[in-house]
């Protein structure tokens, strides 16, 4: 929700390796790692950094609760899966290993 708490809460060894998640985004980019929520159900955890002067790739990321400018909207979910990168898109697009949609 916009302007609403948000959480990390884990024990010292989740956080720990958020800690390397972190670490290793600053030194390669980007990282990846499995968590599993407190009803253990399992989900991906993307870190990724971008160049300091990338404001309008920064200000271009859709976050999930704001509706879509793109062609399709949803209000929930990111499913702006064009071409052009100017448009608004999820922050998993700026993943090395994310693989596009045709």
């Amino acid at each position: 929700m916009p302007h609403h708490e948000s959480f990390i809460v884990g024990n010292t060894s989740a956080l720990l390796k958020l800690r390397e998640m972190i670490d290793e985004a600053l030194k390669k980019g980007e990282a990846t790692r499995d968590f599993t929520a407190s009803d253990l159900e399992d989900y991906q955890t993307f870190v990724m950094k971008i160049a300091d002067e990338e404001i309008a790739l920064f200000e271009s990321l859709e976050m999930p609760y704001t509706g879509q400018y793109g062609e399709v909207n949803s209000n929930i979910f990111f499913v702006n899966e064009t071409k052009n990168d100017s448009t608004p898109r999820s922050p998993i697009t700026l993943s090395k290993n994310y693989m596009r949609t045709p």
